[in-house]
């Protein structure tokens, strides 16, 4: 309870501080509180903010769950095969600090404006944290447990289930955690260019008509997006790594 009261604290502190500051400016370009929410309420009657919300996160999700394969399938490769390890890891580990989105004029060159350069993107932006968290993972699976299933002459799908799965998915989750936000995030650059629906296109359409106080309610849905995504993966987490209940996220 305590803790609930303070995280509710926090967001009441964080508001008030937002209105004072839009009270103190005293500029249209920077609206209240309470003007955003009468715009989010509005967005959200008039059916605008679910009708591009659909579009981003349909095109989003896909390029998530590429991400997920992709990003699972080298991890797990890396760590249980040292040549592959010794010739890849190199590559993987330059090109991740490499800002993805300086990419994205030459993905439009080569896949167009359409959806497919946006989830090409969203999977190369999202493909490293899972790696890197897949990787480790598939490390971290303990060698006495290796050497058991390797005596009993375990086949290679109960090994997967038994052995490997238990230890990675607690990464794996973490790695899609990490991910999701990612995916909100180039969404809505992406949608800011060549786009006719979508969440990023209505923050541009709405600012290049002035109307910050919808701009703002649409950064709002993209925030309140995040934090479900979010609440749902722990949800999961704490239901599927059942041996960690005592770990709060």
């Amino acid at each position: 309870m305590a803790s609930l009261r303070l995280k509710f604290l926090g967001v009441v502190i964080c508001l008030a501080a937002w209105q004072g500051f839009s009270w103190i400016s005293n500029t249209r370009m920077l609206p209240g509180v309470q003007t955003i929410a009468l715009q989010f309420w509005e967005l959200v009657v008039n059916g605008e903010l679910w009708t591009h919300g659909q579009s981003t996160i349909g095109k989003g999700l896909i390029g998530l769950a590429c991400a997920l394969v992709l990003g699972s399938a080298v991890g797990i490769l890396c760590a249980r095969n040292a040549v592959v390890d010794a010739a890849l890891h190199p590559v993987i580990s330059f090109l991740y600090p490499v800002p993805k989105l300086a990419l994205y004029p030459v993905v439009i060159l080569i896949f167009g404006l359409g959806m497919s350069s946006k989830i090409v993107q969203v999977t190369l932006e999202c493909f490293f944290p899972i790696f890197i968290q897949m990787h480790a993972g598939a490390r971290s699976v303990p060698r006495n447990l290796l050497w058991l299933a390797a005596n009993n002459a375990t086949p290679p799908w109960r090994l997967f289930r038994d052995v490997l799965l238990p230890s990675m998915l607690p990464f794996l989750l973490t790695g899609l955690r990490v991910a999701t936000p990612i995916m909100l995030i180039v969404m809505c650059v992406t949608e800011f260019i060549g786009e006719s629906r979508g969440l990023g296109y209505l923050i541009v359409r709405y600012s290049s008509y002035f109307d910050t106080a919808s701009a703002f309610a649409v950064v709002a849905f993209f925030g309140l997006l995040g934090l479900v995504a979010d609440r749902l993966i722990v949800y999961a987490r704490a239901r599927l790594v059942f041996w960690e209940r005592g770990i709060h996220l």
